[in-house]
């Protein structure tokens, strides 16, 4: 049941319109674990990515494609199985306070109708929770000492799917 439900997460993946594809490519890997991730890195040299295209514009759709992508993120949201993870600041990096860049990953990927929360001692970095991978700070947001940074993946209706370990890090003045 678990595989019909990632393939179908792929299938709708595929419909869904003006989705932009961050990478080049994406691999599609199983772990000795038997998860299933995905990565826009090869796993070994002779890898081929998976096949994915440019959905047809909306304006080309038929009443069914367009009916399609209308239960996408009802899908997605029902189905999707989101693995996010904080990439920068490493743990135990120290950053200047003018100098904090958040980022973090998402896979399968962040589409249209879902948004991360950046969490800086449990507390939302930013008023409302942004479509970005990648966040800098100003001085007047972050204050000098230890934080803790975790990163969550929210659907459109604030109901949070994901949530990042949490990642350790020190501010210093600039």
């Amino acid at each position: 049941m678990l595989l019909g439900m990632k393939a179908s997460l792929i299938a709708l993946l595929l419909w869904l319109p003006g989705v932009a594809w961050a990478a080049d490519a994406i691999y599609r890997v199983v772990g000795a674990d038997g998860v299933v991730r995905y990565t826009d890195k090869p796993p070994h040299p002779n890898a081929r990515p998976l096949q994915l295209y440019a959905p047809e514009s909306a304006a080309a759709q038929t009443a069914p494609a367009r009916a399609r992508a209308e239960v996408v993120p009802e899908a997605l949201r029902k189905a999707a199985r989101f693995a996010v993870s904080v990439e920068s600041p490493t743990p135990g990096q120290i950053m200047a306070a003018d100098q904090v860049i958040l980022a973090a990953s998402v896979m399968p990927g962040l589409v249209s109708g879902f948004t991360l929360t950046y969490l800086i001692d449990g507390q939302a970095a930013t008023r409302a929770p942004v479509q970005t991978l990648s966040l800098r700070l100003t001085p007047s947001m972050i204050s000098v000492g230890e934080h803790r940074l975790q990163v969550a993946v929210r659907d459109d209706r604030g109901q949070e799917l994901a949530r990042s370990a949490e990642v350790r890090f020190s501010v210093v003045a600039p």
